[in-house]
């Protein structure tokens, strides 16, 4: 199965519920998988994570956001506050997967230890891109929607 990463839509009263009670997590996460409110980026996530600090966004939409609850066990679930949300929001889509992968080759990611190890597969950044351009419009429609997020990688 492996380390795979996962968003999820709240409202504000939802958020503060799961800030209040952070073992609801799992309730919430089941809620919305699914559906329009959440995306599962599989084991892309490093990958996003290594070329977004090499591109330069300042803002970390895969390890960032606050914690939620107490560090230890799955994750630990973290969570992005509306006004986050415009911000990653707006970071991503000046910076699409063309600009990230621009003069990165495969064995890039093979030295830097990024997870999981694909990178001798010529077709992997397509594994990356297709995650990635997802999350761009997740992350649009939940500050469309002036909505929290909340991540988790387990």
């Amino acid at each position: 199965m492996g380390m795979c990463g996962a968003y999820f839509r709240v409202t504000s009263g939802e958020l503060r519920e799961l800030i209040e009670d952070p073992d609801r997590y799992w309730e919430y996460a089941e809620k919305t998988r699914d559906t329009e409110r959440s995306v599962d980026v599989d084991k892309a996530w490093h990958a996003m994570w290594f070329l977004t600090g090499r591109a330069g966004i300042e803002v970390d939409f895969v390890l960032g956001g606050t914690l939620l609850g107490e560090e230890g066990g799955d994750g630990p679930a973290r969570y992005f506050t509306a006004d986050e949300v415009g911000k990653v929001s707006a970071a991503l889509s000046r910076t699409g997967f063309d600009q990230l992968a621009r003069g990165v080759e495969l064995s890039d990611l093979e030295a830097g230890g990024i997870y999981p190890s694909i990178w001798d597969e010529p077709d992997a950044l397509d594994y990356v891109r297709s995650y990635y351009d997802v999350l761009v419009t997740f992350f649009a429609d939940a500050a469309k929607a002036e909505e929290p997020v909340v991540t988790i990688i387990t």
